[in-house]
């Protein structure tokens, strides 16, 4: 997942691999920014123009991409608490596309999403439709009373599949490929020379790959060199259209 930022920070690209441990900017400040890639295949994202906001974590776990957010009024996040805390607040709700880091010790700034397209975390398989809370940080298919969230939609379902030709190199953690549309970090990569139980653990903000790993942030290493088929996989995500979303409001 790459996004071009189109106002505030000019024309550079953000990196989304991991936050900072220096404060960049204002906190809270919001900016636009449109993905740099486009593809009509099945079950690939287009990302589209998204609106992201500044915000830090001092967390004491790390929190992965895709973690559904809440924030407090220093623009610090935290994951959105278990499903039953949240039913009927109403509270409006972020997705972290930043990395962050554990930051219990030292704060950690990087960007949230408001409205776009994202991979949003599941605790179990994602279905096309409607989201509600799921686990602590995590969103669910699964329907119950005042935990929908409002203002969400699932595009493309978990388990979904595409392929696309990749260049690995022994010893290397980067696979290149012409095309990095519909590719985030967290997504599951399969294929010839890229160790079994892999994922996209950040994109090169180049655009020339993704670098493998055993996690998100944790790289492993090709074991060939050659042209391959990588099979991207959405486990443990779905990738969700985010319009402001929020809790949904008192119903009981």
């Amino acid at each position: 997942m790459r996004l071009a930022p189109i106002d505030s920070l000019g024309p550079r690209l953000l990196d989304f691999s991991g936050s900072d441990d220096v404060r960049e900017m204002q906190p809270g400040t919001i900016i636009t920014a449109a993905g740099t890639d486009y593809d009509t295949t099945a079950n690939v994202a287009n990302w589209g123009q998204a609106e992201l906001i500044y915000v830090s974590s001092i967390q004491a776990a790390a929190i992965l991409p895709g973690t559904i957010l809440v924030q407090d009024k220093n623009f610090r996040v935290a994951p959105s608490a278990v499903a039953a805390t949240q039913a009927n607040t109403g509270q409006p709700l972020l997705v972290a596309v930043t990395n962050f880091g554990v930051g219990s010790t030292t704060e950690q700034w990087g960007w949230a999403l408001r409205r776009g397209v994202c991979p949003v975390r599941f605790s179990v398989a994602a279905t096309t439709g409607r989201v509600f809370a799921g686990t602590a940080g995590q969103a669910t298919p699964t329907a119950a009373a005042g935990i929908q969230i409002l203002n969400a939609q699932t595009l493309i379902a978990g388990a979904t599949t595409f392929t696309r030709t990749g260049s690995t190199k022994t010893g290397q953690s980067l696979v290149k490929f012409a095309s990095l549309a519909g590719m985030y970090p967290g997504q599951a990569i399969s294929g010839t020379g890229i160790p079994a139980s892999s994922v996209i653990s950040a994109i090169d903000p180049a655009g020339t790959g993704v670098y493998i790993g055993s996690a998100v942030g944790t790289l492993v290493l090709a074991t060939g060199t050659a042209s391959v088929t990588c099979t991207m996989t959405n486990t443990n995500y779905g990738i969700v259209q985010w319009d402001y979303p929020f809790y949904q409001g008192q119903i009981t």
